[in-house]
């Protein structure tokens, strides 16, 4: 039986989604460094979209070159693309060479909205970029979960380090990090719980981040949204198999 199979009849949705931050990325083969000025050219075209002046997306290279008895380092920083923040600052898309980076900022309403507006950015990037393959894409959900102290966090989430039965189950930090195969569509999952300090009282607060990666390089960039919305039903499978039902009613209050 396939995730999508195993999945409830239809998408999650809550009152509260308790995401932070939703992502959507794709990965191109390296474009040359004349992509920025046609990532330059893409500004009025995303003013139109709603989207502000944008910052310059930076990348930081350290080369160490060893050569007989001395060695040399090489630190240089050169501009990497394009930042674009929405008027309403909910949402950010990156021109990258090397691919696409959209993000929610928090405030999630659906699937559907979140898919759209990733859409009609991207429609930009590749008109100025020229790009005509995708190597890999990926989505990636960040959710805040919040547990009330002095409950089990079995209660609220499924996944947990597990400490022996003569050890008390009470963790100050955590940082734990998984890779699981997904089968359809082929690719992997990376899930990451990290124990942040609190900021509501008498709550611990858990971020528990899902990072979906798939290859696309036998897919056309038409077959690659296709596929993200196989992709959309696989988050949601594994969010709703990693939380409790008790969990996910504080999403709904």
């Amino acid at each position: 039986m396939s995730d999508q199979q195993k999945v409830r009849g239809k998408p999650l949705s809550f009152k509260n989604p308790p995401i932070v931050e939703a992502i959507i990325a794709f990965q191109i083969s390296p474009l040359p460094e004349s992509a920025l000025e046609d990532f330059d050219a893409s500004v009025d075209a995303m003013a139109a979209l709603g989207y502000k002046q944008p910052q310059p997306v930076t990348k930081h290279e350290v080369q160490i070159k060893i050569d007989g008895q001395s060695s040399a380092l090489n630190d240089r920083e050169s501009k990497h693309g394009l930042r674009f923040i929405s008027e309403d600052e909910l949402h950010a898309v990156q021109f990258n060479r090397d691919g696409f980076v959209f993000s929610r900022l928090g405030h999630y309403s659906s699937w559907d909205l979140f898919r759209k507006e990733c859409k009609k950015t991207w429609d930009v990037y590749i008109r100025v970029s020229g790009v005509g393959n995708i190597l890999n894409y990926g989505v990636r959900y960040i959710n805040k979960l919040y547990m009330p102290l002095g409950e089990d966090s079995e209660q609220y989430i499924k996944i947990f380090p597990h400490l022996p039965v003569e050890i008390p189950n009470m963790i100050k930090e955590c940082f734990m990090r998984l890779t699981l195969p997904i089968n359809e569509p082929q690719g992997q999952l990376i899930h990451q719980q990290i124990l942040i300090p609190p900021d509501k009282p008498n709550f611990s607060a858990l971020l528990l981040d899902n990072d979906f990666r798939f290859s696309a390089l036998t897919l056309t960039v038409e077959e690659v949204w296709d596929q993200l919305e196989k992709v959309r039903t696989v988050k949601d499978y594994y969010f709703d198999v990693f939380t409790t039902d008790k969990m996910q009613e504080t999403f709904n209050v």
